[in-house]
């Protein structure tokens, strides 16, 4: 009884292992990713990823972090990946091929931080006193008088409001924050009281303790004093000072979409909030999101992480409001997975650095105007005064976050978000951004729906209701390849418009009962990608800048299926026309035109619908100019069916990608219809506008691509005479090999393939069990012993 009890519990133990072990790089090996879709996901499916490892006469090496359908698989860098071409018909992996969605090459890339913005010099304004709150709450840290964003004394009430929480006993127990960034010293006297190692780990180099080892390497131990900064007499406290800290590092060097992905759902069920101050450049050029097994990674994270209740993602708009960035064309900002947090500097103003765009949701302290924000740096007792930046606004919220955890742990990643608009404070009202919305608050694309106010939102904590589950409706728009008309003038500033009917009917047919986000999914040509402004505007006439003009953003690569994200519908009835507007500004000589584009709406399910979301494509849409008056319906789906300058902010940390060359162009059709106003400009059949060009110039038009057309085929004419009067050249010897069907992999050479693994090592380990680490990672981890 005792042996099968002994054998059961290391079974058991031994799978748990294997369903979290992390993949550890060899750097002599190519490591490929294998999705399989939901439909085909069973508890054979890690079988099928080995047979199909065997298949191509790799390694399994085991699935990625908590990721259910991606597995990866390896062969040596001296061998390509093959499919085997000895499977006979009968072999039963020629069905499983069949289930197998797509197959990545992993590339390593580098997440690169950018140097740190020298401040102006600032004038001593004296010693903050804050006698009173050290007295009450016994706070001893030398530093809390340097600490405005927690009590500012000289700007009264320009700070998180957080002491009169701390009074009540509400400090962050029980909850975690993981800083994924480039490393958290846990050795410091201000953070190893309130480290959590069981959530951390280096996935730059592959070992348990995400210990800093380069130069630079302070940013996450800052952002992790920010968090939970211990009360005690070292530097200052954290807003959350007796809640845990995780170090995930992942900035610190090259790392794979699968480190990524395994870091963002790592010990998901421990680590509540995962405060990440990184992304793609801001240098107002860039479009980067995550794809593939990225995306997959954050919808596991909202799905399963908590038990369910889903990971909190804490993202900062980014640093690149100076270079005319926009925080809607990083799609880690504008994701509805994730809370996307701005600046707000110590005179509730927007510093200059901070981006704007209709998808961040709140705002909350950080550098300007001045002032920086003070923390732990990396050191023993080591403190700065220098930190700031977007960088330092999402670990703020995030430690806000934490308090509210500590007294409502059964709320959801949306109850959050639903917390953060309900009782986030507008500030700066003169600025001329603020909209009063028909849910009766305030919108600004530079500040959201305003502050985070740390005792607002924990009182509003004690008594909200969890939010039903969520629903969407999507409305693809069918339309031909439509010119975008030229509004550079002032005369002429008449946008392609498309309109959307959102009947009463189909938002029954789908449950939903409470507006959250809209996303826009747009697919545009251009020449000149920068000079497009795109705004979605609703039935109550709101207005969403979804893309802003870049000037610096000279790609002519235009957008394709990019998603853009607005949060400033909430709660907004969905009912009557939506209309996307197209804006062409700046260079009159750079056109585009637009493919076609998808309207999601997303929000809360209402608790008595009995069926399941339905979501049908909306057809008949129509695409026109500024003066259109006719209103396109869309089919009802079937209720049965289913600004001062501040240069001392420090930029955020940079996750660099290689460019792809790869791009698609969608080309839908549009139904014209047949009851437009005489008035209008006209849509033509094929969906491009009549801009009423006369006949003469289609006459000259004519004639010039006639005579380019002649003049082409005489000068291939006189290449191909020229061709016959050469002897032919002589042909190359052909492969006696058979091609590899239906992928594109190259074969291995004879002298190769011995070289392929035998699928012995299922679970891609070292005979010893240590992690593969590289020549580099291996020098720096004897090094770090040494110290």
């Amino acid at each position: 009884m005792y042996l099968y009890f002994w054998v059961t519990l290391a079974y058991l133990l031994a799978l748990v292992q294997a369903t979290t072990a992390i993949i550890k790089r060899d750097p002599s090996r190519q490591y490929y990713t294998l999705h399989f879709p939901q439909g085909h996901l069973d508890d054979a499916t890690h079988h099928h990823a080995k047979h199909i490892a065997r298949s191509l006469e790799t390694r399994y090496e085991g699935p990625v972090g908590e990721l259910k359908t991606w597995f990866v698989v390896s062969s040596p860098m001296t061998a390509v990946m093959k499919r085997s071409t000895t499977t006979k018909d009968d072999d039963p992996i020629s069905d499983i091929w069949s289930k197998v969605q797509r197959i990545d090459k992993q590339v390593l890339k580098k997440r690169s931080k950018r140097a740190v913005i020298p401040r102006a010099p600032v004038l001593d304004s004296g010693k903050l006193v804050f006698e009173d709150a050290q007295k009450s709450l016994g706070i001893k840290d030398p530093g809390f008088t340097e600490q405005w964003h927690l009590v500012n004394q000289e700007n009264t009430g320009n700070d998180i409001n957080v002491t009169s929480v701390w009074k009540q006993g509400v400090t962050g127990n029980g909850t975690v924050v993981a800083i994924l960034d480039d490393g958290l010293d846990y050795q410091s006297r201000d953070l190893k009281d309130n480290f959590y190692a069981e959530g951390s780990y280096d996935f730059n180099d592959h070992v348990d303790l995400p210990t800093p080892i380069l130069w630079n390497d302070y940013h996450g131990t800052r952002c992790a004093g920010q968090i939970a900064a211990v009360k005690n007499e070292a530097c200052g406290v954290g807003i959350a000072y007796n809640a845990k800290v995780s170090g995930i590092r992942i900035l610190s060097g090259e790392i794979t979409d699968v480190d990524e992905a395994a870091a963002l759902n790592y010990k998901y069920q421990e680590n509540d909030i995962f405060s990440c101050s990184w992304g793609p450049p801001d240098d107002g050029q860039t479009m980067e999101a995550p794809t593939g097994i990225l995306a997959d990674a954050f919808v596991n994270g909202i799905e399963n992480g908590r038990d369910g209740k889903g990971t909190v993602y804490v993202f900062a708009t980014g640093n690149g409001g100076n270079a005319g960035d926009n925080c809607n064309f990083d799609g880690y900002t504008n994701s509805i997975y994730t809370i996307t947090v701005g600046a707000l500097d110590h005179t509730d103003h927007h510093p200059s650095y901070a981006e704007r765009c209709s998808a961040q949701l709140v705002v909350t302290y950080s550098s300007g105007g001045g002032k920086s924000i003070y923390t732990t740096n990396h050191g023993n007792e080591e403190c700065t005064d220098i930190h700031g930046g977007t960088s330092a606004a999402a670990p703020n919220a995030a430690g806000i976050f934490a308090l509210v955890l500590s007294v409502r742990p059964d709320l959801t990643w949306r109850d959050m978000q639903h917390l953060c608009v309900q009782t986030a404070l507008p500030i700066n009202l003169d600025d001329n951004d603020w909209k009063k919305l028909p849910s009766g608050r305030m919108y600004n694309h530079k500040y959201g729906y305003g502050k985070l106010d740390t005792w607002a939102i924990i009182e509003a904590a004690k008594v909200f209701k969890n939010v039903n589950k969520q629903t969407y409706l999507e409305l693809p728009v069918k339309m031909n390849k439509t010119k975008i008309p030229d509004t550079t003038s002032a005369k002429h500033k008449k946008p392609l418009r498309s309109i959307v009917q959102i009947t009463q009917e189909m938002v029954e047919a789908t449950g939903l009962s409470r507006l959250e986000h809209i996303t826009a999914t747009v697919n545009i040509e251009h020449q000149r990608r920068g000079d497009i402004q795109i705004l979605l505007q609703s039935p109550n006439k709101v207005e969403s800048e979804l893309a802003a003009v870049r000037v610096g953003d000279t790609s002519s690569d235009g957008i394709h299926n990019w998603k853009f994200m607005t949060v400033k519908h909430w709660e907004e009835s969905p009912i009557g026309n939506w209309t996307l507007l197209i804006y062409d500004e700046h260079n009159a000589k750079s056109t585009g035109h637009l493919l076609n584009w998808t309207m999601t709406l997303f929000g809360e399910m209402d608790p008595r619908f009995q069926g399941e979301p339905n979501h049908q494509p909306a057809v008949n849409h129509d695409t026109t100019n500024e003066n259109t008056t006719s209103i396109i319906n869309t089919s009802t789906p079937s209720a049965t069916s289913t600004q001062s300058v501040d240069t001392q902010a420090p930029a955020r940390p940079t996750r660099v990608k290689p460019t792809t060359s790869s791009s698609s162009s969608i080309d839908a059709s549009v139904t014209p219809t047949s009851h437009m106003n005489e008035d209008d400009e006209s849509v033509s059949p094929d969906g491009s506008i009549d801009n009423n060009e006369s006949d003469g110039s289609v006459f000259i038009y004519a004639f010039v691509g006639t005579g380019a057309i002649l003049g082409v085929a005489t000068a291939m004419y006189l290449c191909k005479r020229n061709q016959w009067r050469s002897p032919p050249p002589a042909l190359p010897r052909q492969s006696s090999r058979a091609p590899i069907m239906d992928y594109e992999f190259d074969e291995l050479k004879p002298e190769e393939e011995d070289e392929d693994d035998d699928d012995d090592n299922d679970e891609g380990e070292s005979s010893d069990g240590r992690p593969l680490l590289s020549q580099q990672q291996q020098q720096q981890q004897q090094e770090h012993q040494n110290r």
